[in-house]
């Protein structure tokens, strides 16, 4: 009995604790079939490596010959050829530095990916939180709704107040609990989109939506700007590769012949054996890298370009939406505020009508709203800031 009401208190005392962001993306990244398959292909570079190490297999070559005598006839082996090509002029180092590189160059596109990754989980996980803000906001003002129906029910029962008042704050708590279940019906529905997306098991989530202490400085390094620059410095490698690989190409082996007059006796000796490029020298493979490269050089560029105005728009969003916002907060909402207690206690002496009352109410809510989409806003843009690069909180 007493297990059981351990388990139950600590299963309550675990709900209610929910999971931030920091907690949801640790487990994504761990879980998130996409980013796997991402990182798959960053270890698949692993084979190249290996390959571009390798030595090459020795080449063997057989000859049999029939053996026609007048005591004797078969089959009997007339020569043996054992080779192995040798892997000169710096032609094995560029392979294992082109293929180094562009493992490191996958590791950057996988790193950018995760940012992208990142910035959408980010953006999922606080349009939750302001969809549960607007929640709120509406449950306040149902709630005022509903104190206000109490008064009104009242006064009319002794004749002090209007069926018209009656009717019409039926209606207003009507659409408002409409709006409210609207949002919730929302929240559920990107809860599910965040977790899915994740990867991970659904789980209680908290976080403060009014935190907008940014870290909003430059990214040192920009992934995929760096994914470009090793991916230039690997067809560097491969260019060179191509260059060595037109150079002749030597090999050397041990060879055995059986003796054309004295047969059933064998020869042996040393054979060196090369290539001569006189007709092609590769320039198909170096023109196709020189081309490669430069296409790369050329998305670096445009990459650095881009990501300049998208972090100078960035800045610039975030910087106006906080005004706005504070702009709204220290002026319109206070005043609102202000105005609506004022016209609740008016309408509670009678010196304005129901409808004004509604107004000033609409007004203020409404305001609050605009507010939270603002911090909205600022979210959505600083996921942007992530996803180019950046860091969460």
């Amino acid at each position: 009995m007493f297990v059981r009401i351990f388990l139950i208190i600590f299963a309550f005392v675990a709900f209610s604790y929910g999971a931030t962001f920091k907690d949801i993306l640790e487990k994504a990244i761990e879980k998130s079939p996409y980013l796997k398959s991402v990182k798959a292909s960053v270890n698949s570079y692993e084979g190249q490596i290996i390959q571009a190490k390798r030595i090459f297999n020795p080449q063997l070559q057989v000859e049999f010959g029939r053996l026609v005598s007048q005591t004797e006839s078969g089959f009997a082996l007339t020569n043996l050829q054992l080779s192995q090509q040798l892997r000169l002029w710096g032609e094995k180092d560029f392979a294992i530095k082109s293929a180094s590189l562009r493992k490191q160059a996958q590791e950057y596109f996988y790193e950018a990916q995760k940012r992208i990754f990142e910035g959408n989980l980010y953006q999922l996980f606080y349009e939750v939180l302001y969809l549960d803000y607007l929640i709120k906001i509406k449950e306040n003002e149902l709630s005022l709704l509903n104190q206000l129906k109490e008064f009104i029910d009242h006064k009319y029962k002794y004749g002090e107040a209007l069926i018209i008042d009656v009717l019409r704050i039926d209606r207003d708590i009507s659409i408002v609990k409409a709006n409210l279940e609207t949002l919730k019906a929302k929240k559920q529905a990107k809860e599910l989109s965040l977790f899915a997306f994740a990867g991970i098991d659904p789980v209680k989530i908290e976080g403060n939506f009014e935190d907008l202490t940014f870290n909003l400085n430059k990214p040192k390094n920009l992934p995929l700007v760096s994914y470009y620059e090793l991916l230039v410095k690997s067809f560097d490698a491969q260019i060179k590769r191509q260059k060595a690989l037109a150079k002749p190409q030597i090999s050397v082996g041990f060879v055995a012949g059986e003796d054309e007059v004295d047969l059933g006796k064998y020869e042996f000796g040393v054979n060196i054996s090369s290539t001569i490029p006189v007709f092609y020298k590769n320039e198909g493979q170096i023109i196709t890298l020189v081309n490669r490269k430069a296409q790369a050089l050329q998305r670096k560029k445009q990459y650095e370009l881009q990501y300049q105005a998208q972090l100078k728009a960035i800045n610039s969003q975030i910087e106006i939406f906080k005004q706005q916002m504070e702009k709204i907060e220290n002026t319109a909402i206070s005043k609102l505020q202000k105005t609506l207690e004022v016209a609740q206690k008016g309408y509670q002496e009678g010196t304005i009508s129901f409808l004004e009352l509604s107004t000033i109410r609409k007004q203020y809510f409404d305001t609050l709203g605009l507010k939270a989409n603002l911090i909205w806003q600022i979210h959505k843009t600083y996921g942007e800031y992530i996803k180019i690069g950046g860091f969460s909180k």
